[in-house]
């Protein structure tokens, strides 16, 4: 079965395309937009409803082109039929160097759209294509409140989604003390609250009005700091199966209760980051927060941050000692930079010493970019070829 999304602004070509569909039992068509949505919005529906395949009208080529190149930049190989409403054979390497195999101009009979179809089902099993990989999640959790770990989980989503260029999602699931909406002046953007409220009908369109966002950083804050009464388990699992699939991290700055909700975020984590101060009190929390971890089964994984080290009397080796775990990061006291940064509503600048280290634990969370295999030019008859003459409708395929 091949997962499908219709774009087409001509309602003529869309009626063609939805009309002859229903006799072709191996697509599914899951969708139909009239407009042609953004990059953004395009690779939600993809990777959020799974798609296998597009048809894709291309009579404003513009438009058409840059979806077209970003999917063959970000999902090599994903299969597009595009659509016109008139013979154009101005297009054909045009829509070859774009990656398009088919192509169908109007009027789109049932054996064309078949045989396009049938073509990249026995492309896709040759060559299929590779699966967005589900995001990784983080959480920040603080070894007591006032330690700096909402500072450190913004600047580090920041650095990721900004100076990485990685697809980032930050969470404030501190429910009865998050301060995020605040330190990046959010405004009225829904929350993560609202998200599992409406957890049932949560789809990729109703996702990307709820998200509030800093520059590339996209983000769910606390809300209105009145816990749910009872966030239930599956509202949760939802809105983070729809988030892990459109994002490739997730940071989430959770609170330092033990409550239900924050247990199971810590369960779905592939890392915990403690956060602690060189002070002693905070050190002794860390200790026993690193108890409670083990006794959840998830000591294995905890890293330790250590928060404002500077003019400490403990080095990482007492720090670690105190705690029971070695040291993973290190971040200067930088007082003035902090709150210039909370002030100016933005993460903490890479030229200081602090930042630094922020760009350096962003670096370690950024997946690795996967070797592919080399791009050779591609040549014309490789992709498509020109039915008869006499047929209505002209189907280019490799």
């Amino acid at each position: 079965m091949l997962k499908s999304l219709l774009i087409a602004p001509d309602d003529r070509l869309s009626r063609e395309v939805t009309g002859l569909l229903p006799g072709i039992p191996q697509v599914e068509l899951t969708s139909t937009l009239a407009a042609y949505p953004s990059t953004d919005h395009l690779l939600r529906i993809v990777r959020v409803r799974k798609l296998d395949c597009l048809f894709l009208e291309v009579d404003d080529f513009s438009r058409a082109a840059e979806l077209l190149a970003f999917l063959d930049s970000s999902i090599p190989g994903f299969p597009v039929i595009t659509l016109g409403s008139q013979k154009n054979f101005d297009l054909l390497p045009k829509l070859m160097r774009l990656g398009v195999r088919e192509h169908l101009t109007s009027p789109i009979e049932f054996p064309a759209l078949l045989e396009a179809v049938r073509s990249t089902e026995q492309h896709l099993k040759a060559h299929p294509v590779a699966t967005p990989r589900l995001s990784d999640l983080y959480t920040f959790l603080p070894a007591k409140p006032g330690v700096g770990t909402s500072t450190i989980a913004v600047s580090v989503s920041c650095a990721i989604a900004e100076a990485l260029g990685v697809r980032t999602l930050l969470m404030d699931c501190d429910l009865a003390a998050g301060a995020i909406q605040f330190l990046l002046k959010l405004g009225k953007s829904a929350s993560i609250a609202d998200a599992l409220v409406h957890s049932e009908n949560l789809d990729e369109g109703l996702w990307a009005q709820m998200v509030g966002k800093w520059e590339k950083l996209e983000v769910l804050h606390a809300g209105d700091l009145e816990p749910l009464p009872n966030p239930g388990m599956k509202d949760l699992q939802r809105v983070l199966g729809l988030a892990r699939s459109q994002y490739d991290v997730i940071c989430a700055d959770v609170a330092s209760s033990f409550d239900t909700f924050t247990v199971a975020m810590l369960r779905e984590s592939r890392r915990i980051f403690l956060v602690t101060t060189p002070e002693i009190v905070a050190l002794h929390m860390a200790t026993e927060r690193l108890r409670r971890l083990t006794e959840l089964n998830l000591g294995d994984r905890v890293s330790l941050l250590l928060n404002r080290k500077s003019h400490s009397k403990f080095d990482d080796g007492e720090v670690a000692r105190a705690v029971g775990i070695p040291v993973t990061h290190c971040f200067a006291n930088d007082y003035a930079g902090v709150q210039s940064a909370i002030l100016d509503a933005s993460p903490i600048p890479h030229k200081s010493d602090l930042g630094q280290s922020v760009l350096d634990l962003a670096h370690s969370l950024a997946p690795q970019a996967e070797a592919r295999p080399a791009v050779h030019p591609r040549k014309f008859l490789e992709f498509f070829h020109v039915s008869h003459a006499e047929d209505p409708d002209i189907v280019w395929r490799g």
